[in-house]
């Protein structure tokens, strides 16, 4: 059996299997049967996410969309074909594939027919409430069950750790999206509330009270107990498949949004509760959803990515980037799926999140963009061909390959004299307890960070929790949260007695442009790269910038480095301190620092 664990070389963190240390870059498809996976093993990848679910029942209870044709535990037998099949798909072609079972633990008809209690109403039917401790218990014993199956398996010695899902999009959001409401769930919810914060008698909740915008206490605290339970539940989980695995393997989870969700009731807002979490490896969510995917602007990270390293996690961010190549997945998939479902254009003609660029040009430039970003933070990326067939282009895949094979090369390259972010935006995350729903108070955090994406300055996400530990590390800080929690005020008191300049949201001013933030970090004497709008990313020895317009771009550097054009630039190597660019609009350039 391979063992795995998380292992930092020059301070960034890598997956090392059997002491062997390899870069973070996976591939996952939900369509196993159009899925690249020979494309990418010719490109050099072998990190390999493959999806498993207990049922075949909604992953979206709005859409009624499942990407899984069977559930291992629907049948009077556990079912495990469709995920071994395409294992030995993949070892068959990869011996030394790396797999990473992607699992979702979703309860099967039987379980949520015979505990109805232990269930929430969703438009697709009842489905398992986060907070039951019998789910819990039920499901960590068939996630025993799945995992005693791999381990048994003739692909057993491909399995290098696992990714748990589950919840709405297997991403650990309540299945009804208000905490998983039920009676039931009420009687939870007071059982916590007097043993949290001592509070005798719950206050009476009505589900209409949950969409109603503005404060209220009562609303706030379910909000707190809906995050927790979310949380907690991921947890339980890793820690029981950690303990049956005997801390061999890796054990991450699909978590954590709160750089970018900013209703509490999803439940994805209780990070601070697992962080420290002995049993979570890795933590993954989505590049930014930001301006619906448009081009011209930075694709931000979900997660204060810069807490996670402080805690020794890896983040494994999902770069699920549409291409020119992106279909419908009812035309992926015929006849099996409602036309209603994921629309590439709505019903006013617009292109939506699921339609890609128009060109190759476009989609290479859109990857491109993706992996500058992550690249830059030392963060692993997977990238998620969701219907299949995304990234099958040659150039895209000649370009997939560099992109790897530069990860490679920077595994032993100390980045401590390069340029990093001189400034750090803080994550409130239980701010979002203290701010009005629906306010613009609760969409500042999401607004102001993607805002600074674009003064072409780079920055860091880091929890206000965290600002003893990072604060050093930096020039000037921003504030993200309106109404601050305890632990916000403390870190902002602590900004103040180091004499670290803030830009602090406020009710009155909620949001920053990209403008006053540059204006503000200047006058700070961070150091300015480009202040024409243009997205730039600089730090671990690498040098990236995508072009919101096209033509002339000159990027300052703080000192004189020489520049190594990688990707989407045709200029010669040189030692310089201003780079003087010619780019098409939303072009995208990555040069390396040597």
């Amino acid at each position: 059996m391979l063992s795995s664990c998380i292992a930092f070389k020059n301070s960034k963190p890598y997956i090392c299997v059997d002491s062997g240390i390899f870069v973070p870059m996976a591939y996952t498809t939900y369509f196993e049967e159009l899925g690249e996976y020979s494309d990418f093993i010719a490109a050099g990848y072998r990190i390999f996410f493959v999806n498993v679910s207990f049922t075949d029942l909604p992953i979206n209870n709005v859409t009624g969309f499942s990407p899984f044709r069977t559930g291992v535990f629907e049948g009077d037998k556990p079912d495990y074909s469709e995920f071994d099949s395409t294992v030995r798909r993949i070892v068959a072609e990869c011996p030394d594939a790396l797999i990473f079972p992607r699992i979702n633990i979703a309860m099967p008809r039987s379980w949520l027919g015979a505990n109805p209690e232990e269930t929430v109403t969703t438009p697709s039917g009842r489905r398992e409430a986060l907070w039951s401790d019998l789910f819990r218990r039920d499901g960590a014993e068939l996630l025993k069950t799945l995992v005693e199956h791999i381990r048994s398996s003739d692909y057993a010695e491909n399995v290098a750790g696992y990714q748990i899902c589950g919840g709405t999009t297997q991403e650990w959001m309540h299945h009804d999206l208000a905490g998983s409401y039920s009676e039931s769930g009420l009687k939870k919810f007071a059982l916590w509330l007097k043993e949290k914060h001592g509070i005798e008698k719950a206050p009476e909740i009505k589900k209409e009270d949950l969409t109603k915008n503005g404060f209220s206490e009562e609303v706030s605290l379910y909000c707190e107990f809906c995050c927790e339970m979310a949380a907690k539940t991921v947890e339980h989980f890793a820690k029981e498949l950690k303990s049956f695995i005997n801390g061999e393997q890796i054990v991450g989870a699909f978590y954590g949004y709160h750089a970018f969700v900013n209703d509490c009731l999803t439940g994805l807002l209780g990070m601070r509760f697992i962080i420290d979490s002995p049993y979570i490896d890795f933590f993954s969510s989505p590049c930014g959803y930001d301006a619906n995917r448009q081009l011209g602007v930075d694709w931000g990270d979900m997660i204060a990515a810069r807490s996670l390293r402080l805690h020794n996690k890896l983040y494994f961010v999902e770069c699920d980037i549409r291409t020119y190549l992106t279909r419908r997945m009812q035309d992926s998939r015929p006849g099996e799926y409602p036309d209603g479902a994921y629309l590439q254009v709505d019903s006013n003609g617009n292109k939506t999140v699921w339609h890609g660029p128009d060109t190759s040009e476009l989609s290479l430039s859109a990857i491109r963009k993706a992996y500058a970003h992550q690249l830059t933070n030392g963060n692993g990326i997977w990238w998620f061909d969701m219907w299949g067939g995304w990234y099958h282009d040659r150039e895209i895949m000649a370009e997939l390959k560099l992109m790897k094979e530069i990860a490679e090369a920077a595994k032993d390259k100390n980045t401590a004299e390069y340029p990093r972010a001189k400034t750090v935006l803080f994550v409130d995350e239980k701010a979002y307890l203290n701010n009005p729903r629906g306010s613009d108070c609760v969409h500042s955090v999401n607004v102001i960070r993607s805002t600074a994406g674009n003064t072409g300055i780079p920055f860091d996400l880091c929890t206000v929790e965290d600002a003893e530990k990072v604060i050093g590390n930096y020039t000037a800080a921003v504030f993200t949260a309106p109404i601050p929690s305890e632990s916000g005020k403390k870190a902002l008191a602590l900004c103040e007695s180091r004499d670290v300049p803030c830009l602090c949201a406020s009710v009155e001013k909620p949001f920053f442009t990209a403008d006053e933030i540059r204006k503000f970090l200047i006058s700070c004497g961070v150091h300015c790269y480009n202040a024409d709008g243009n997205v730039i990313y600089c730090g671990e020895g690498f040098l990236a910038v995508h072009a919101a317009e096209g033509g002339k771009i000159v990027i300052n550097l703080p000192q004189k480095y020489k520049v190594k054009p990688l990707l989407g630039a045709d200029i010669p190597e040189c030692e310089t301190n201003k780079l003087t660019l010619g780019m098409d609009k939303h072009g995208t350039a990555i040069f390396e620092l040597v």
